[in-house]
């Protein structure tokens, strides 16, 4: 009997230590845990992945997908991360003068060749022009921009 006795309160005994210990261990690791998933979301806010292409007219189009940028980036910071980019500002935000050393080419007052940005719109599946000048557009995640050197005439 007195053993029965020392043996239910050996077990009693590590039950409430096995009990203290696995109610620590779980409560680090959920803090651990918060701990880790706050710092994701704050990461995870704080870039955006973005697809950008860039069609030189001529047949090339140089992809740049999956490319990282700090949310809050323009249209053009992105392309000036990416390329040599030479750009003026006007009366509408900036303008793009030349990509890579291709710059635009004005034949006439009615009739040239300029870059022009457009977005993907995913609901309709077409490329649209950009709505604003490429420094006003802040990109947002999973935006596929492409810039394009297009022949206009009047």
């Amino acid at each position: 009997m007195l053993v029965e006795k020392r043996f239910s309160g050996l077990l009693i005994g590590l039950l409430l230590v096995w009990a203290v210990l696995a109610s620590s261990m779980a409560a680090y690791y959920y803090f651990e845990y918060s701990s880790m998933k706050r710092l994701y979301e704050s990461l995870s806010n704080a870039v955006i992945i973005v697809n950008i292409g860039i069609d030189y007219g001529n047949g090339t189009i140089r992809w740049f997908n999956n490319s990282l940028f700090p949310a809050g980036s323009t249209v053009l910071s992105a392309l000036t991360t990416l390329c040599k980019v030479e750009y003026t500002y006007g009366d509408y935000g900036a303008y793009i003068i030349a990509i890579d050393g291709v710059k635009e080419n004005i034949i006439s007052k009615n009739e040239g060749y300029s870059w022009m940005w457009f977005l993907y719109n995913a609901s309709s599946g077409r490329l649209d022009y950009g709505p604003v000048a490429a420094d006003k557009y802040i990109i947002s995640n999973g935006d596929t921009i492409l810039w394009r050197y297009v022949h206009w005439k009047f």
